[in-house]
């Protein structure tokens, strides 16, 4: 069935834009056209033939869950191409199994073919200085050791240049289990990658200058994200991205009662969190929490800041892009606010999205209660937000009233509005079109877990006023739109 959809897709697609895009995409190597490979073909000299013949039209290039990368990457750097109308490079997701980019041995003390701003690579940015789309390991750019005062300078050159082409970029970090506050945390579990991250924000981030969108995913140490976004404070910022195993901006799960352990958990109903039997820390007032808040960021900037490091991440993003910034994207869920009963580290966090007038659409992780009456309700809520499913969903009647008081749609979608709504600005949620504000939760299942996504229009005075949802990631709705709302392929 996946072959046959694939066959479909390019043979369509060949028809609409012959020649314009070469999608590299799991085990396949596939151009719009045909004559792809056969299933499971994974020769990397299979770009010999894909490739002549089409330099002149060429304009996207994306490698995505590639297989056998580092053999591809090397193939198609080998033959020394150009393409001169080619405005996107995309290496993604080649950071975890099974699509990881293996490593020399002599990695430690040389460039690789994987590294970006080595041979081969440093050529192939030099012959192509019009790309305005990259996306590449966050760990590939910079060969270790190497800093912004030892760049080379050709390579300082080609940083040059994209600093002030490129419109989209997409750094992927290794998502690793271990939640890193610092690059000496980071350090002290991986010299190396600690070394190569810190390189690039300090070499190669801080040169940009025209960048409208950044995403960044996988695990980089929030001190590290925070040096991230400071050094973009150039450019016009129109779309943020970070995607991590924790939440974007912070755990705001620090002020309770060992919240990092694995037995802790949240009754629904019952505004109390329990470890052990021993209750949480009582709930700060809202009121009292947003009075600890700092001054309005309006009369801030990074230069006047006294200690910026202390600053969080959505104030460092608000004062240099609370004008132009459209849509924010913070995902992770572990320290992620919870839904029904937030921290007051959490309200703090979200009392700096009032800075952002301009502000469409919002995406954001939340923590979701899953236990009532001692009863763990994770299978009952998937199979009642399941709208997947062609058979009725079958609800026990005890649990009816519970899923529908707590878990309905309509009733999270309340819950979600109360949660960001007071945050937001007055401007934002006053316009014509409000503020788009889609809510992720995970429900954990035995075999697998599942991320739902559930939409609220936020209009005046931080109100619901419509909601869409549940919708699962594999929905075809949100699968459509997501390809439609791909600037690049």
């Amino acid at each position: 069935m996946a072959a046959e959809m694939d066959s479909t897709i390019y043979t369509n697609l060949a028809k609409q834009h012959p020649s314009c895009v070469l999608d590299i995409c799991g085990n396949a190597s596939c151009l719009g056209c045909a004559n792809s490979p056969k299933q499971g073909q994974r020769d990397p000299l299979f770009f010999y033939g894909v490739l002549n013949g089409q330099t002149e039209t060429l304009t996207s290039i994306t490698f995505d869950w590639l297989l056998n990368g580092r053999a591809v990457l090397e193939a198609l750097t080998s033959t020394r191409p150009h393409f001169p109308r080619l405005r996107a490079l995309q290496l993604r997701n080649a950071v975890n199994p099974p699509a990881q980019l293996e490593e020399t041995p002599s990695s430690a003390v040389s460039y690789t073919g994987c590294c970006l701003l080595g041979p081969p690579w440093l050529g192939f940015l030099q012959r192509h200085a019009n790309l305005e789309c990259l996306a590449w390991p966050i760990e590939h750019f910079l060969p270790d050791g190497i800093q912004s005062e030892t760049l080379e300078d050709d390579a300082r050159d080609v940083i040059q240049t994209l600093g002030h082409r490129l419109k989209s970029l997409r750094v992927d970090a290794p998502v690793l289990n271990h939640y890193f506050d610092t690059v000496e945390m980071l350090e002290t579990y991986s010299p190396r990658a600690s070394g190569r991250q810190t390189a690039f924000v300090r070499s190669v981030a801080s040169q940009m200058r025209t960048l409208r969108v950044i995403k960044v995913e996988g695990t980089v140490p929030i001190e590290l994200r925070l040096e991230l976004l400071k050094a973009l404070q150039h450019c016009s910022l129109q779309k943020i991205v970070v995607i991590g195993v924790n939440w974007a901006l912070a755990d705001t799960w620090t002020d309770l009662e060992d919240t990092h352990g694995s037995h802790w958990r949240l009754e629904i109903g019952n505004p109390v969190l329990w470890e052990n039997g021993i209750p949480s820390i009582q709930q700060t007032p809202l009121q009292e929490t947003l009075l600890e808040t700092r001054q309005d960021l309006e009369v801030l900037s990074l230069e006047v800041v006294e200690q910026p490091a202390a600053l969080s991440i959505l104030e460092v993003i608000a004062m240099g892009q609370a004008a132009s910034v459209i849509e924010l994207k913070f995902s992770g869920f572990i320290g992620a606010p919870m839904l029904y009963y937030p921290s007051p580290k959490a309200q703090v966090e979200l009392s700096h999205l009032k800075h952002f007038h301009n502000l469409r659409y919002l995406t954001t992780a939340v923590w979701l209660a899953v236990t009532h009456e001692d009863q763990d309700l994770s299978a009952q809520i998937y199979e009642f937000w399941n709208t997947t499913t062609r058979q009725p969903v079958q609800i026990p009647q005890c649990l009816h009233h519970t899923l529908t008081e707590y878990y309905s749609p309509a009733v999270l979608a309340e819950k979600v509005a109360e949660l960001v709504g007071p945050h937001l600005s007055l401007q934002a949620c006053a316009h014509p079109l409000g503020v788009k504000v889609k809510a992720l939760f995970l429900i954990q299942q035995s075999h697998h877990n599942e991320i739902f996504e559930l939409q609220v229009l936020i209009g005046n005075k931080g109100k619901a006023m419509t909601f869409s949802g549940m919708r699962d990631e594999n929905h075809p709705e949100k699968l459509q739109e997501k390809m439609l709302g791909r600037e690049w392929f």
